[in-house]
């Protein structure tokens, strides 16, 4: 049971790569589109995520901003990844 557990986590890490890498490559609606095809709830779902984490990102900006702080490397992932503020 174990051995399929680690496979499963590993095979996980892949994913968020492949994701990230699309992304940031400017390729995620390509990556998606195939996910749909292959599991269309899935793809939902990650779609999902992909929204939570461009709205979480500007808001830690906004946070950092309004306390006076640097927000440069936030705003080098914002760049990086072609995140969206939604």
């Amino acid at each position: 049971m174990r051995k399929k557990i680690l496979v499963r986590e590993a095979g996980l890490l892949d994913f968020f790569k492949s994701f990230f890498q699309a992304k940031a490559d400017g390729r995620e609606s390509q990556w998606l589109q195939r996910l749909r095809k292959a599991d269309p709830d899935l793809a939902n779902t990650w779609s999902d995520f992909d929204d939570k984490i461009s709205k979480s990102m500007y808001q830690q900006k906004k946070d950092l901003q309004s306390m006076g702080l640097d927000t440069g490397h936030i705003d080098k992932i914002i760049k990086q990844y072609g995140l969206k503020n939604a």
